[in-house]
């Protein structure tokens, strides 16, 4: 079966210094996965872009059909730290089995770059 849909867990999102150059957290909107409409379909596709970033790329899941934040649970994490080489982008794809309702990224520990995107395909 051909990927159909493709949907953004993150949004270009740029690191803002505010100053104290502490890093940051940014969580991306939960998008329902692929057994949300498909029931058994466990196979999904996270692909993302980053420019220059420093943190973690968390991609988190929940089986319940109404989350609450005690319901995610980690899928996938990435560790990013090419704010030293300028002008290094990452394009990448990971693919993940599991019957997940909803998926969600994070970004934790942002203090450099930009994520350009972050997107599931199923």
């Amino acid at each position: 079966m051909s990927q159909s849909t493709i949907l953004t867990l993150l949004p270009q999102t740029s690191y803002e210094n505010d100053g104290t150059g502490d890093a940051t957290s940014v969580t991306g909107n939960a998008v329902h996965a692929a057994a949300y409409h498909l029931g058994n379909q466990d196979l999904q596709t996270v692909t993302y872009s980053f420019s220059e970033v420093t943190g973690n790329l968390i991609i988190e899941g929940t089986l319940a059909s109404t989350p609450l934040e005690g319901d995610w649970f980690k899928i996938l994490e990435k560790s990013a730290n090419n704010a030293a080489n300028v002008g290094s982008n990452v394009n990448a794809y990971q693919n993940v089995s599991g019957n997940f309702v909803y998926m969600r990224a994070k970004l934790e520990g942002f203090k450099h770059g930009t994520v350009q995107h972050v997107k599931v395909s199923y």
